[in-house]
């Protein structure tokens, strides 16, 4: 059988692991009879069996069988119905009704269609035989791959006819007669080209597969369109859409692919051979295409190789499916038949299977044997037997047997060489272990090695062992254990209970050198003794030992129970001994007390069973438990017993602590009741305390734990005491508290002591007072002052309290605990007074009587609050009178500089100064007694002089307005001021830091006189004198009003009249082609009229002017009006002279607008229109940068 071979084609990768298998698929007995399935079953088989399979199953079973026939029995009288069927896509049913009325149908699978054909089987000749069709073996003969028929005949159809009836009753439907006949044809063609295939085994590669190995929609070795179906008569029917073209291409297809020669085999190796095929015959020897129908080329081929060991139970197998001409098999077995075929497909059409070629393989070493097998050992030699190994094609010639002399490792001697397949090995050492191998020899060569196995030769018996030890004893059983010696491979221990009467048994035997021996009684001797064993023999027995088992512990004893009458302190106890002792007598007992802290402790411990337990706590409650102890341990716990000793009185109490301050009169206690109430509750508590002069009373009695103790001396100590009573009585009392009662404020100190230290300084002292209680804690020391006549305030850091206004006003000057206190920067010659007061925790002592002292006399203090206001020549100061300090200021020295100045009052003017000039002052007073400091240094600029008044001049004039100008100086402020024609005074008209000025709304023709002067930082300086500047006359109005009218005698002008006469007017007008005007009227009248020297029909422009007669003579043209536009008549008919009228009326409105335009033009001052020109002037500019910004973006 092969295990897996490797191909190799010349257009693919050189090699492929292909894995295959050899196994067949099980045989399957023909079932005898034939039944009725149910009417949803699916009937899919092998063609030897019969199934049931419902829709569900049917994605589980192998779909490379077909196909079935099923006898369908009607079991009553009525005539066969054709019954309805669900069978898998692609399937086909015919119905077919025999001779004796039995409507059978026939179930085709995908596979090519299963044609009855008029043959017999080789096992059966009365029985009509069913070919099968390509890639089915006969029925009657299941072949293997090789040509080899199996043991297994074929199936015997069912008595009582077979197919061929069926194909007699469908000769009554002609159509289905054709079919059939046509069907029969086609596949004898098939089954005789085929006839290696079928005679090799069910190759399925058939052409219900494409390319890629999943199924086309054929059936029964037919495309879909030659399908049948069932019919509602139930006779066959077929859909007709395979023509004959079809079949002729189809018939082609088969016919190139069976035109191909077996496959050659070449490089035959033991284990491989390179395999090679050619393409399909196509061409004949002139070049032509044998077929025409089929359109293909040498690349749309693919091939499938098959391959067979030749074995009884082989079969081909695929190695390899491509587009390639060759491939090598790798991984044969050696000297071994193969056969080697293959078949071609194209398109969706698979071709037979070529003529197959044998070849064999070349013979090879043996394959490894089977490790030797020791049959017989003795002291000195060993005895093996082995089995042969497969030859690999060539006789086996001897075998080599090696060991490695018991020293182990790799090294290896030759032990035997031959034919045999036994062999002994002598000369070897006793009880020694040897490894021993095996290879066989060929004609090829030697094989491989078997696995080593390890044989030791036989020994001596073991010695006597030593008796066995014991490692660990209890209560039930024993441990024992024995040293292992390396002759020894099996021990058996042996052990004796005197008890048992029955001597030594059994107790242990195995490998391992320990055994533990349990369910032993408890303290009993136990007799043990120990015999090795190895592949010789077995050895003496050893020495008999005895081991004893521990005892068990003792039972729980009885509780302990009261003997006597329990004290305050002791009570004793006695107890019974435990049932159980533990298989051996007591050693004592364990007595343990419990306290209540949930604890246990040993309070005794040895063999009597009375004892007292001393040391405890009155009034208190004990568990009390008994443990016995022996050999074999401790027993567990009796039963927990509870005694109670007597009360005592309470134990003492803990000091009493006082609950807030103590007052001058009370205090209130509090307590804690004791830490032990000696075994009693308690009943009442009793405070006791003992006053300052050693009385002891009570001082409270009753069940509270605090109390308010009266009637105390304020700033006295008390000791307080505290005790518990019970009913055995008062416990002791807890230790003293000493408690002061609440202080009182100090008595009233005398008056303080004040000591000179220097014309600015006194120590106060004084003495402390009776503190009734508490300490003084500090000291309030206040002063007031009584001010003489020549002092104007004194500066202390005090803090001011407000009498009466007749009294003094004290102010407090220290605080604190010390006892004097020095007072500085006092007044000299000034009278103090001060006063004392006492404090401490419980408030402050009356005000002590007040001491006067009076301070002698010093020099004046130092000169504050100096001022100075400076002009450009002299420096006027004023300061504060300083203290005189006890003694009148005389005089003041004023150090100007270098220069000593004295003052007899605080205020002084300094003149003949240089202007513009930093003086450093500093003043000092003087007295009888001295001289006082000088006051901090001060300086003080002299102001510089102020400017020179400019000239005047008029750079310009108009009827309302006159500009002046002048000269001026950097940082010089100028005050222009006019006389007010009225009012015959100045009024200021500019002022300012330029050097120019306008002055308008001014009347014409008339003088005005103006004044300047300049400010600077040293003043304001003298105005300059008058200047006198004069308007202006006023021109004439401008004319309004200009119309000009068209009538029978001529042109008629006329305007409005100005209201300021004595005016003449200019009328002037001008063709509107040249614009050169001419005078024509001249006077004081508005209207002209009955004017005719002018071209008739022509254009002309007209303005008038007003002019001005002055008194001293001359004239002042005013502006003219604005031009009028006019056309004079035509001469030729009134109507046109009519029209003319009508155009210049229309003309002189529109001249009287422009002319209202004009007026409100000239109206707006020339500043209005120069910032209209640059508002117009900034926004076309802005319009311009906007646009080449633009482009240059852009």
């Amino acid at each position: 059988m092969l295990s897996g071979m490797v191909c190799g084609g010349e257009m693919s990768p050189p090699d492929y692991e292909v894995f295959y298998s050899t196994n067949t698929p099980p045989s399957i007995d023909f079932h005898p009879h034939y039944t009725l399935p149910p009417s949803d079953s699916l009937f899919y088989n092998h063609p030897q069996d019969t199934f049931y399979l419902t829709p569900s199953d049917l994605h589980h079973i192998n779909t490379d069988y077909g196909p079935m026939t099923v006898p369908l029995v009607s079991t009553n009288s009525t005539p066969p119905m054709p019954l309805p069927m669900q069978v898998p896509p692609g399937h086909v049913v015919q119905q077919i009704v025999d001779e004796s009325g039995t409507l059978r149908h026939v179930i085709v699978s995908h596979q090519p269609p299963l044609i009855p054909i008029p043959q017999y089987g080789p096992g059966n000749q009365s029985q009509p035989y069913f070919g099968a069709g390509p890639g089915f073996p006969p029925f009657g003969s299941i072949q293997g791959p090789c040509g080899m028929n199996s043991s297994q005949g074929g199936p015997t159809p069912p008595p009582g006819g077979g197919l061929m009836s069926y194909v007699q009753g469908s000769q009554k439907d002609e159509r289905a007669q054709r079919q059939f006949l046509k069907l029969r044809r086609k596949f004898e063609q098939k089954h005789q080209s085929n006839h290696f295939h079928q005679n090799n085994g069910p190759f399925r590669k058939d052409g219900g597969y494409n390319n890629n190995g999943s199924r086309r929609n054929v059936a029964n070795g037919l495309s879909k369109e030659e399908d049948g179906s069932v019919g509602s008569t139930g006779s066959v029917t077929s859909t007709g859409t395979q023509d004959e073209e079809e079949e002729t291409r189809l018939q082609a297809q088969q016919d190139m692919l069976s035109a191909i020669l077996p496959p050659t085999v070449s490089e035959v190796s033991c284990r491989s051979a390179f395999i090679k095929w050619g393409v399909p015959e196509r061409w004949t020897e002139s070049g032509e295409n044998k077929y025409l129908e089929v359109d293909v080329s040498d690349s749309d081929f693919r091939y499938e190789v098959f391959i067979s060991d030749r074995s009884k139970d082989s079969r081909f197998k695929s190695i390899f499916l491509g587009t390639a001409l060759s491939c090598r098999v790798k991984d044969l077995k050696p000297a071994t038949p193969y056969a080697i075929a293959y078949c071609a497909s194209v398109l969706e059409t698979k071709g037979p299977l070529s003529p197959p070629t044998l070849f064999t393989t070349l013979p090879a070493e043996p394959e490894a044997p089977q490790s030797p097998r020791a049959i017989s050992r003795n002291r000195n030699s060993l005895a093996f037997k082995w089995t042969a190994p497969p030859d690999n094609g060539a006789k086996l010639l001897a075998y080599l047997l090696e060991y490695d002399d018991g020293k182990g490792g790799a090294n290896f001697i030759e032990a035997y060489r031959g034919k045999a397949k036994t062999c002994t090995v002598s000369k070897l050492q006793p009880a020694y272990s040897y490894q021993f191998r095996l290879a066989a020899i060929n004609e090829v060569g030697q094989s491989r090695f078997s696995a080593t196995t390890t044989v030791m030769t036989a020994g001596s018996p073991p010695p006597q062992p030593l008796p066995p030890t014991l490692s660990e004893a209890g209560v039930t059983f024993l441990r024992l254990e024995w040293k292992g010696r390396p002759s020894d491979e099996e021990y058996s221990l042996q052990m004796e209970d005197p008890s048992s009467g029955h001597g030594y048994l059994g107790a242990y035997s195995g490998t391992t050198p320990h055994a533990t021996c349990i369910g032993l009684n408890r303290a009993t001797d136990y007799k043990f003794r120990l015999k090795a064993y190895n592949a010789e023999g077995h050895s003496k027995w050893s020495e008999e030992v005895v081991f004893r088992t521990l005892p068990d512990r003792p039972g729980p004893p009885q509780k302990p129970i009261l003997k006597g009458r329990p004290l305050s302190s002791s009570f004793k106890l006695k107890w019974d001994p435990p049932q159980d002792n533990g298989g051996v007598g007591l050693r004592g007992y364990y007595l343990e007390i419990d306290q209540g802290e949930g604890r246990w402790e040993e309070v005794y411990r040895g063999s009597d069973r009375e004892w007292v337990v001393e040391g405890l706590s009155p009034g208190e409650s004990y568990a009390l438990r008994l443990r016995a102890f022996g050999p074999g341990g401790q027993s567990d716990p009796s039963e927990v017993s509870v005694f109670t000793t007597e009360p005592v009185c309470p134990a003492k109490c803990h000091i009493p602590r006082i609950v807030g301050k103590p007052k001058s009169s009370s205090v209130h206690l509090k307590w804690s009741s004791p830490d032990w109430d000696g075994g009693s509750p308690l009943t009442s508590f009793e405070v006791g305390s003992t006053t300052p002069d050693n009385r002891t009373q009570e001082a409270y009695r009753g069940k509270d734990t605090s109390c308010f103790v009266t009637g105390l001396l304020p700033g006295r100590a008390y000791l307080f005491q505290v005790r518990a009573v019970n009913r055995m009585g008062p416990g002791p009392w807890s230790d003293p508290l000493e408690v002061v009662s609440g202080p009182g404020s100090p008595d009233r100190p005398i008056e303080p002591t004040v000591s000179t230290k220097s014309s600015h300084s006194v120590l106060v002292s004084w003495t402390e007072p009776l503190n009734n209680g508490s300490a003084v804690s500090d000291y309030r020391l206040q002063m007031a002052s009584l001010q003489t006549p020549d002092h104007s305030d004194h500066n202390h850091d005090i803090q001011t309290e407000t009498e009466s206004a007749v009294e003094p006003v004290f102010s407090l000057v220290y605080q604190g605990p010390l006892t004097s206190y020095e007072l500085k920067a006092l007044q000299p010659g000034n009278i103090y007074l001060f006063r004392l007061q006492a404090c401490n925790s419980a408030g402050s002592s009356e005000w002590s009587g007040v001491r006067t002292h009076e301070m002698g006399a010093s020099s004046p203090n130092t000169v504050t609050g100096i001022e100075a206001s400076a002009t450009s020549s002299s420096i006027s100061l004023s300061w504060a009178i300083p203290a005189s300090n006890g003694s009148p200021i005389t005089n003041y020295n004023l150090l100007l500089g270098d220069t000593l100045l004295s003052s007899p009052s605080n205020d002084l003017l300094i003149q003949n100064l240089m202007p513009h000039t930093q003086h450093k002052i500093r003043i000092q007073a003087v007295n009888s007694i001295g001289r006082g400091s000088f006051s901090p240094l001060i300086k003080v600029w002299t102001k510089g002089l102020p400017p020179m008044a400019p000239k005047l001049e008029l750079v310009g004039s108009a009827h309302f307005w006159l500009k002046l100008k002048w000269v001026g100086e950097k940082g010089v402020e100028y005050v222009l001021q006019m006389v007010n024609p009225c009012q015959e005074d100045f009024q200021v008209v500019y002022r300012g830091t330029q050097t120019s000025a306008k002055v308008s709304r001014l009347s014409e023709d008339t003088l005005y006189q103006f004044r300047i002067s300049g400010i600077n930082a040293a003043g304001q300086g003298l105005f300059s004198d008058l200047f006198k500047f004069s308007t202006l006359k006023a021109p004439p109005a401008q004319v309004k009003g200009l119309k000009v009218t068209c009538g029978k005698e001529g042109l008629r002008f006329d305007w409005a009249t100005l209201s300021t006469p004595p005016l003449l007017y200019h009328l002037q007008v001008a063709k509107k082609r040249d614009q050169e005007f001419r005078t024509i009227y001249r006077g004081e009248e508005t209207v002209f009229d009955k004017f005719q020297d002018l071209d008739p029909g022509a254009e002309y422009l007209s303005r008038v002017c007003a002019v001005r007669r002055l008194s001293e003579g001359g004239e002042l043209v005013g502006p003219y009006s604005f031009t009028l536009p006019f056309s004079t008549p035509a001469p030729p008919s009134e109507n046109v002279c009519l029209e003319k009228a009508e155009s210049s009326s229309f003309t002189s409105n529109l001249s009287t607008t422009a002319a209202v335009l004009e007026e409100r033009l000239k109206s707006i001052s020339y500043e209005s229109k120069v910032g209209l020109l640059a508002v117009v002037a900034l926004v076309f500019l802005a319009f311009l940068i906007s646009l080449i910004t633009h482009q240059v973006v852009s």
